[in-house]
Parts: structure tokens; C-alpha cells; sequence
């Protein structure tokens, strides 16, 4: 333990000494402050509020992510290549104190820096109370689990394209898996339509509805929302997230809404219906998505420490940058590339690359925490904890074992 502090100290000399964390901690706070005069909002309170969470915090957290992952993975290379590494070892210590003292020192840095970001942004924002809700969705089952029940009926139907009845089965049941996903409901006028949640019992509860018109045109929307004795009303303009507050008490599992409109209404029952329950405040919120946030930035961080373990500086910087766009890249291209054009070899090698790159980073890739905050939704404690114990506690421990027995590791010799 002692070794493994003095291991974090002086890397967090280093830090200091180099200017990496006054140049990051600069960088930071003042593209926070800067940021919501270079970038044009709505003109309403509720946008620039939206826009200093998204690109304040954001911008914040995508400078960390690309500097501390290019910081691990020189630290340790860089020292190796240039026979540095007997000064850091202030005595024999294994290459995994190592590691895991330059992951403390690299995440120390990333943690201060967001945290002052972090608390900029609510001084600036201003309402620590308000408040934000926990979101339910109805309950179906996965779009996977339909896809594979509608797999059969689709191979037999005559309508489906004979390039598709010979494509794998795999690449189909991931076209049906989308369209799952995707499936629009339609309620007509005058039209009772019915999901089923988990068992609730609250008070105060609110319903958000993501409607779209015939044509995907602005209409009106009107109807009557119910919630078991909780009864509200929808009233408002389709293409918007529109809320109705449910008065009296909930108790039930059961959400119906009559469209009293002039035209028929879409939208996606997995995506588009929410249930919100009251939870607690924006302050809390914030910081349970800061700690997020940094769980992530400790996954990229001990990859990248890794990579500089295994390789020499120059490669591990290059695969590191390349990895961190294939996953940016990646989901979108595993989402909106048609299986149906897996036509050659070099198209089926592509898309098995990005959608495998695409299910590792996906926790890295997607902005989660700031997309809740922004909406007032509960960025769920159970999910922070999740995070924590798994990007920033058990995954640098694999790579620190890992990096341990890379041939290339940085164990003492002495």
C-alpha cells in the first residue's frame, strides 16, 4: 500500500509539474463559461439551460476523455522507453502497483477537474431543487425476443424481398430486431389505447408522450390520459415531448389514453411513453451523472494504461485514438448500415468489426447522464453504483493484471 501511494503521488507531481492538470482545469472552466456564448440557443431559458448541460458538461468530459487517454497511454511507455522507470520505482514494486497508482493520479486529475466543471455549471444554473423524475416505460418483452417470434412468418410471407429470405438468419433477425424497436402504434380518433407498466403506487405522477402525425406533420393533439384513479389531459402540439400531470392518487399498472384529436396519432410505445414519478433534486442529479461520467473516463483510462503497458508510446497512442473513434463511429454504423447490402466479404468484415467494437463501447460512446439531466430524468443510483464498481473499480483491476503479465510489462527488475 505504501509503495502504491508514493507511485500515486509522484505521478500526480508529474501532473503538476508538466502543467497537464492546469492546462486541463483552465481548459475546462473556461470553455464552460465560454461555451454558451459561441453556441446559438433557442432564446428561451429552458434551451441555454440544455445547451450549458450538453456542450458545457459535455464538451468538458469529451476534453478529458481525449487527454487522459493520450496521458495513460505515454505514462508508462514513455518512462520504459526512455529507462525512467527505476527513478518511479522508489522500491521494488510489481508493474500492477504501478499501474494502478499512475490510474489513481490520472483519475484524481479527471475527477477534479470535472467535479469544478461540475459545480460551475449548477452555480450557473442556479435551481439546485429542482426536481427530477424516475422514467418508467411499459413493459413488452425485448425487440430480440419478437424478432425471433416474427422470424418465421416473415420468411414465409410473400411480400418479403427474395434477397432477404437468403440472407443469414442472423442478419434478418437483426432487421426485425430494428423494426421492433422502431414499430409505430397508431391510435385513431376517439380511439382507447392501453400499456401495461410495472405495479405503481405515488402520487404527483406525470405522463410524457412523443407523438407524430399522418406524414410526420405538426397536428393537434387532444385526449384524455389515465393512470388508475390518477386522470389527467393531453393537450398541445404533435413533433414535441408533451407532459400531463396526473391528479389524484396512482395505484395501478395500467396506462390509457382516448385521442379526442382530429387525427390519428403515432408514436413508438417503447421510445415514446413514459411514466415520470417525482424523485429528488437537480443537485443530486448532477452529481450522480458527474459520477458516471467519471467511471467512464476510468475505463478509458486504464485501457490506455494498458496499451502504453503492452506497447511502445507511439503505437499505443495510435490504437488508442483509432479504438476511440470506431467506438464513437461504431454504433451508428452498426445501426443505420442495411444488412441487406452485406453483399461481399468486405462489407460483412466492416460491419462485424464496428458492431463488435460497437457493443464494448457502447457504455463509453453514448452520453446517458447528460441526455437525463437535460430532461429532468433520474439518473438512477443503482446505475451509478453499477458504474463505479464496474468501469472504475473491477475493469482497471483486469487491465493492471493484464499489464502485469504483458511481456513489455514495467515489473521491477531490481
Amino acid at each position: 500500500m505504501r509503495s502504491l501511494w508514493r507511485i500515486f503521488w509522484l505521478e500526480l507531481l508529474a501532473l503538476g509539474r508538466g502543467g497537464t492538470f492546469a492546462i486541463l482545469l483552465a481548459l475546462a472552466l473556461g470553455w464552460v463559461l465560454v461555451a454558451p456564448h459561441l453556441i446559438v440557443a433557442d432564446g428561451t431559458a429552458e434551451g441555454a439551460r440544455a445547451l450549458l448541460i450538453q456542450y458545457g458538461l459535455g464538451g468538458v468530459f469529451v476534453l478529458l476523455m481525449v487527454s487522459l487517454l493520450a496521458a495513460a497511454t505515454g505514462s508508462i511507455a514513455a518512462e520504459r522507453e526512455a529507462k525512467r522507470l527505476q527513478l518511479t520505482e522508489v522500491r521494488p514494486v510489481s508493474g500492477r502497483v504501478i499501474f494502478l497508482g499512475k490510474y489513481l493520479a490520472l483519475l484524481f486529475t479527471g475527477a477534479v477537474v470535472l467535479a469544478s466543471s461540475a459545480g460551475v455549471i449548477l452555480a450557473k444554473v442556479g435551481d439546485i431543487s429542482r426536481p427530477c423524475s424516475h422514467v418508467l416505460r411499459p413493459v413488452m418483452e425485448s425487440p430480440r425476443s419478437e424478432a425471433e417470434k416474427a422470424y418465421e412468418g416473415y420468411m414465409q410471407s410473400p411480400d418479403t424481398p427474395k434477397e432477404v429470405k437468403q440472407a443469414k438468419r442472423e442478419a434478418v433477425i437483426r432487421l426485425l430486431e430494428q423494426r421492433a424497436r422502431d414499430r409505430y402504434e397508431t391510435v385513431r380518433t376517439n380511439q382507447l389505447a392501453r400499456w401495461s407498466f410495472a405495479p405503481v403506487t405515488a402520487t404527483n405522477l406525470s405522463v410524457r408522450l412523443h407523438f407524430s402525425g399522418q406524414f410526420n406533420l405538426r397536428e393537434t393533439v387532444s385526449g384524455e390520459i389515465a393512470f388508475g384513479a390518477a386522470k389527467g389531459r393531453i393537450d398541445g402540439q404533435s413533433q414535441t415531448a408533451l407532459i400531463a400531470p396526473l391528479l389524484g392518487a396512482a395505484d395501478g399498472q395500467e396506462l390509457t389514453f382516448v385521442n379526442q384529436g382530429p387525427v390519428p396519432l403515432q408514436f413508438r410505445p417503447r421510445q415514446d411513453i413514459e411514466l415520470l414519478i417525482p424523485a429528488d433534486a437537480f443537485g443530486r442529479n448532477l452529481l450522480r451523472a458527474t459520477l458516471e461520467l467519471l467511471a467512464v473516463l476510468a475505463a478509458t483510462i486504464a485501457f490506455g494504461l494498458f496499451l502504453g503497458a503492452a506497447l511502445s508510446r507511439p503505437v499505443a497512442m495510435f490504437t488508442a485514438m483509432v479504438l476511440l473513434l470506431i467506438g464513437e463511429l461504431g454504433p451508428s454504423v452498426a445501426e443505420q448500415y442495411p444488412d441487406q447490402l452485406e453483399t461481399n466479404r468486405i462489407d460483412r468484415l466492416g460491419l462485424m468489426i464496428s458492431r463488435a467494437v460497437a457493443g464494448v463501447t457502447q457504455p463509453f460512446s453514448q452520453l446517458t447522464p447528460i441526455d437525463s439531466l437535460i430532461a429532468d430524468d433520474c439518473v438512477e443510483m443503482r446505475e451509478t453504483v453499477e458504474a463505479l464498481a464496474g468501469d472504475a473499480v473491477l475493469l482497471p483491476l483486469i487491465f493492471a493484471l493484464l499489464a502485469g503479465l504483458s511481456p513489455r510489462s514495467t515489473r521491477s527488475r531490481v
